[in-house]
C-alpha cells in the first residue's frame, strides 16, 4: 500500500439554521451522505477511496464526466464560508430556490472577502445573503452580507437593479460636479456615497449596451472628482466603445453635462442644452437635468 499520496481534504459539518423564539441557531444537518472534499490525483483520490475506510466516489449523472468535480475557486468559497463560521457550512435544499432572481457579487469588505456567489437581497435590509451551489440541489449560504461589503460582477436578467443603481447616484453626481466645476472639495456624505457606487460597479458586467454606455460615463465622473485617475480613464475607453448604443437623447444630455464638467468643455455644454430645448421634461430626473443646465449656462 503506498503511503505518499498527495491528498488535501475538506470536511466541514453541516448545519442548518433555525430561529425560535427569535433566537437564531445553527443545528447539525441529518444528510443521507457526508460529503467530504478531496482534492488530489485521479489515481490517488482512487487509491483513497478502494481502502475499506468508508470513502466512495461521487457519480454526477448529470455531467459529461462520471465523477463529480469541484473548481478550485468554488471550493475557495466553501472554504471562505466554512471558516468564518468554525467550519460549519450552512446547508440547505436549492429546490425552491431562483438562483435566476441573484446578482453574481464579490465581498470586497466584511467577514468573506474574496467570496463569490449568488447575491438575494433581504426585503427591507441593507443586507442579503450569498448562495453558492455545492452540488445539484444542494447549496451552502453565507448569511446578512451587508450590500455595501460587495461589489457586483454581473447583474440577474431579471433585475432593473442596474438602472435602480444609476438613478439612485445621478443627483449625487450632479451635486458633486457643482463641487468639482468651482474645485470645492466635496462633503464627507458625497465622497461616501461616490466611493460605494463605485466600488460596487466598477466592475460589473452589463449586457445592454445602452445601460453600459450611461454607466460608464457616470464611473467616468464620479472616479475622475474622486481622484481615481486610473479607473476613470478605464471607464471613459469602455465608454468610447459604446457612445453609439445611445439615442436617447436625455441619455445623451445627460452625458454631456458629464463629461462638459469634467473636461471644461463650454462650447459642449452649450450644444447639449440646445438639443434639449425643444423637449418637454415629464420625470423628477429630466427636470433636475434641465436645471443643471440652466445653472451651468446661466
Amino acid at each position: 500500500m503506498r503511503h505518499d499520496c498527495d491528498l488535501e481534504l475538506f470536511a466541514p459539518t453541516y448545519v442548518v439554521r433555525e430561529t425560535k423564539n427569535g433566537e437564531v441557531k445553527m443545528k447539525t444537518a441529518n444528510l443521507t451522505f457526508h460529503y467530504v472534499f478531496v482534492r488530489g490525483t485521479f489515481t490517488d483520490v482512487k487509491m483513497l477511496c478502494s481502502q475499506q475506510i468508508g470513502f466512495s466516489f461521487l457519480i454526477d449523472h448529470g455531467a459529461s464526466e462520471r465523477y463529480a468535480t469541484v473548481s478550485d475557486r468554488n471550493m475557495a468559497n466553501f472554504k471562505n464560508i466554512a471558516r468564518a463560521y468554525r467550519n460549519c457550512l450552512p446547508y440547505f435544499s436549492l429546490e425552491d430556490i431562483d438562483l435566476e432572481e441573484g446578482d453574481i457579487v464579490e465581498v470586497i469588505n466584511g467577514d468573506f472577502p474574496g467570496l463569490i456567489g449568488v447575491y438575494i437581497p433581504k426585503p427591507k435590509s441593507k443586507s442579503g445573503n450569498i448562495i453558492l451551489k455545492v452540488y445539484n440541489n444542494v447549496g451552502t449560504i453565507a448569511f446578512d452580507v451587508k450590500a455595501t461589503d460587495v461589489r457586483v460582477l454581473e447583474f440577474s436578467h431579471k433585475s432593473t437593479r442596474p438602472n435602480d443603481q444609476l438613478d439612485a447616484i445621478v443627483p449625487h453626481l450632479l451635486s458633486a460636479l457643482r463641487y468639482h466645476k468651482i474645485s470645492e472639495p466635496l462633503p464627507s456624505a458625497l465622497v461616501a456615497k461616490m466611493l460605494v457606487f463605485c466600488s460596487r460597479m466598477g466592475i460589473v458586467r452589463i449586457n445592454n449596451r445602452k445601460l453600459d454606455a450611461r454607466l460608464q460615463a457616470v464611473l467616468f465622473g464620479c472616479n475622475t472628482i474622486l481622484g481615481n485617475n486610473e479607473d476613470a480613464e478605464l471607464a471613459k475607453i469602455r465608454y468610447d466603445k459604446l457612445k453609439e448604443a445611445v439615442t436617447n437623447e436625455w441619455t445623451s444630455a445627460l452625458i454631456s453635462l458629464i463629461f462638459a464638467i469634467i473636461e471644461n468643455d463650454a462650447d459642449r455644454l452649450i450644444n447639449a442644452q440646445d438639443s434639449i430645448k425643444s423637449l418637454t421634461p415629464t420625470s423628477k430626473a429630466q427636470k433636475m437635468l434641465v436645471e443643471e443646465y440652466a445653472f451651468y449656462n446661466e
